[in-house]
């Protein structure tokens, strides 16, 4: 197959989308296909090293106001290169991951030149709201969800990353598109346990071996819920240190926010990571905790189960699809710091607990094989063409 993969954000951007996207592009390309991939131009020089069959062409872009190191495009500067995909190649199926300018113009001209179309949709109207300015939040919540109501049923086929998300999408738009949960997925061969002595991690990253490791790994923006782990942090011992790995815009106020409760000495912040640094972190790590409330699936958090992590998550969006309670991690509700002080106490203090949830985890995570995801997502594409 040919297939034209649309995406509003790419690497090297931190995303979940941009992850999701190459993902994709790279299984595809694996199993014979050619996909072209239309995204926005980088804001900084990066070199994705696309494999043989995946061709990427850029879209004109600027840097995202509301999120850092993004690129984004405005419609409809994203027409040319779509335009030229579908008018010069024999594109059988187009997968747009997302409906932003770039997205719309692919669904526009897609319509245009009759090819079956596969829609993504990977955020919630909460995570609109998180991160709209103040000034239009009271409008942007009403507004995607027309939004959504209008694109969404354009689709022939609409993926969506777990049955959270199938069921918030299905109240929207009703049950007249096909909705299809396919995990996001994770290399379970890649992210896996560590087996090694953790000594060598804990002199590099300059971390105490005496201590218990909490990992965040993500955005640090306003939908990410990152004080509620701070607060809850201030609430533990000495004994329990966290490791803050990401960028965003809330990076200086948060370490404000850390300097004001006196953790200087209790949080390792990260910020420029690569895929040997985050695998460093997920295996000296002793568990991860996560409080966002607006997840659709979390692929840090499938990364942190296959490597055979206990997981503190927030009750809320499709965490708990990851997370069984009192198995593989603790559910605990979104802004209950008293509740995740309390968890992350208690695993601190048992070690026993941490590596049977940490087995418990890693089995979870089979079932999200990347190469088993995929091939369902493989099977919509042909699906489509018959």
């Amino acid at each position: 197959m040919n297939i034209l993969l649309v995406s509003d954000v790419y690497l090297p951007t931190v995303s979940g989308v941009a992850s999701s996207t190459d993902s994709i592009a790279r299984f595809m390309t694996k199993r014979g296909h050619t996909v072209f991939l239309v995204c926005p131009q980088p804001i900084h020089p990066y070199d994705p090293h696309p494999p043989k069959n995946l061709i990427i062409r850029y879209t004109p872009s600027h840097e995202d106001p509301l999120f850092v190191n993004k690129a984004m495009t405005l419609f409809p500067f994203a027409w040319k290169p779509v335009h030229t995909i579908l008018l010069k190649e024999k594109i059988d199926v187009v997968h747009i991951q997302e409906p932003g300018a770039v997205g719309i113009v692919a669904l526009i001209l897609s319509k245009l030149f009759r090819k079956p179309i596969v829609g993504a949709d990977h955020f919630s109207l909460l995570q609109v709201e998180k991160v709209a300015p103040p000034l239009i939040r009271w409008a942007s919540v009403p507004f995607v969800k027309l939004y959504i109501q209008v694109i969404y049923r354009m689709f022939d086929v609409i993926m969506v990353p777990t049955k959270t998300a199938e069921k918030e999408l299905s109240l929207l738009i009703g049950n007249r598109i096909p909705i299809t949960p396919i995990s996001n997925g994770v290399d379970t061969r890649l992210y896996a346990p560590y087996r090694k002595s953790k000594k060598n991690l804990y002199s590099q990253y300059v971390l105490d071996s005496k201590k218990t490791h909490f990992l965040y790994l993500g955005r640090l923006d306003p939908d990410k819920n990152i004080d509620t782990i701070l607060h809850a942090l201030h609430k533990t011992s000495d004994n329990i240190h966290v490791l803050l790995a990401g960028t965003g815009k809330e990076t200086k106020r948060l370490r404000t926010v850390s300097e004001k409760l006196g953790l200087q000495n209790r949080i390792s912040w990260f910020q420029e990571l690569h895929i040997q640094a985050i695998l460093d972190l997920y295996h000296v790590a002793d568990a991860f905790v996560i409080a966002s409330p607006v997840e659709t699936q979390s692929i840090v958090a499938l990364q942190a189960i296959a490597c055979g992590l206990p997981v503190i998550a927030a009750n809320a969006g499709a965490l708990p699809e990851l997370v069984d309670d009192g198995i593989n991690g603790f559910l605990v509700d979104t802004y209950a710091v008293n509740a995740y002080a309390s968890k992350m106490a208690y695993l601190a203090d048992n070690p026993v607990i941490i590596r049977n949830m940490g087995k418990a985890s890693r089995k979870k995570s089979y079932i999200h094989e990347k190469s088993l995801v995929m091939r369902s997502l493989e099977a919509i594409y042909q699906s489509l063409l018959k």
